[in-house]
């Protein structure tokens, strides 16, 4: 089976989609409401940030034309360049304004990200079990709640520990290219798709015992399928309120991955997907 952009869109798609099953709304009612009060809260602080953001972009974009009446002749040429060159490279300025919107609401949706994670962790775990099951007919193996819990938490701690050490390395990188715009944008990118895709194909491997190595395994044999899934919910996690949804339907998302793409051959129950109660081959 290749790897396809397509694949990893079409399964946030069906996730988004099972959703309105009613075998699964009781697991997504409470992480839904997590979300929605961190939601509130989190959104109360980006705007209580929008001020000072809109008094940078708007001194980083302004262009005043320069009084030289009372200059001196080599200070009115030294302005009268210098407003030259602003004006001739006012685009740099639009681009770097850009940059700081969309790196405001990645970090918006990143933070976002983490907390409700860490929280519903237990709760995702449940609901990936159960997409499982729907999808294939097969549970993953029980085990205590309890045990299931602590696992689960532990898990998001491991994962946020890789995504903090890697984050500063590409931001390391990032700063050393930062003269070429392009690259340091490309790399934050790729590597946010590349997190999204581990947090969320993570829970149902999770729920096998498979080790985090073989997570990165697993998405790493089907690149673009993996990054194009994580794309998807790293864009979505950006836009306000649709944000509050996008976890559940993450989870579910990359349990359909994980069932329908990602898993070998030889895995008990792979190729088995079942959409909307419809065997598909």
């Amino acid at each position: 089976m290749t790897s396809n952009p397509t694949h990893g869109v079409d399964a946030l798609i069906q996730g988004a989609r099972l959703l309105g099953r009613r075998e699964l709304r009781p697991f997504i009612i409470v992480p839904l409401l997590i979300n929605l009060v961190l939601f509130i809260a989190l959104t109360a602080v980006m705007l209580s940030q929008l001020g000072g953001l809109a008094e940078y972009l708007n001194s980083l974009l302004a262009h005043e034309p320069v009084n030289t009446e009372t200059m001196s002749w080599w200070r009115a040429i030294l302005a009268k360049g210098a407003a030259w060159a602003a004006n001739v490279f006012q685009w740099l300025a639009w681009l770097i304004a850009i940059a700081v919107v969309i790196l405001f609401l990645f970090v918006y949706g990143y933070l976002f990200g983490i907390i409700t994670n860490i929280i519903a962790a237990p709760f995702n775990g449940f609901l990936a079990e159960k997409v499982e099951e729907l999808l294939t007919g097969q549970a993953p193996p029980a085990e205590p709640m309890l045990s299931m819990v602590w696992r689960t938490i532990g898990r998001e701690l491991r994962k946020l520990v890789y995504f903090i050490g890697w984050g500063l390395v590409i931001f390391v990188i990032a700063m050393l290219t930062s003269w070429t715009v392009f690259i340091p944008a490309i790399m934050g990118g790729l590597w946010g798709a590349w997190c999204m895709a581990i947090q969320y194909v993570d829970y149902p491997l999770d729920n096998h015992q498979r080790p985090f190595d073989e997570l990165k395994s697993v998405l790493m044999r089907r690149k673009l399928s993996s990054l194009s899934f994580g794309g998807a919910v790293m864009l979505a996690k950006m836009v306000p309120v649709l944000n509050i949804f996008v976890m559940p339907a993450a989870v579910a998302g990359g349990t359909v991955l994980w069932v329908d793409r990602l898993r070998r051959h030889g895995d008990p129950g792979a190729g088995r997907l079942l959409n909307d109660g419809r065997s598909q081959p």
